[in-house]
């Protein structure tokens, strides 16, 4: 028998769309992160890094990212990118 391998894609966090959406609603990245339960370090590091500096992994990253964005009425395929 044979098992399917499953196909793994790496994403990447287009920050720069999410801080756009923010400033946006005129929110501050504090307000942000005060209504999503994150702090604002995490907010920063969203927006502008590719690092992880606050974050213990990139899948964690991504799903923090998926809370803002949401809250930000922002689609995946908005601020998210498949590097494959």
């Amino acid at each position: 028998m044979m098992l399917n391998k499953k196909e793994t894609t790496e994403q990447r966090i287009l920050g720069e769309v999410l801080s756009a959406a923010r400033k946006e609603q005129d929110l501050s990245p504090e307000a942000l992160a005060k209504v999503v339960c994150l702090s604002k370090w995490h907010i920063k590091e969203i927006e502008e890094a590719d690092t992880f500096l606050t974050f213990y992994t990139l899948a964690i990253k991504i799903q923090a990212a998926k809370r803002v964005g949401q809250y930000l009425g922002l689609s995946e395929d908005q601020y998210l990118k498949s590097i494959e």
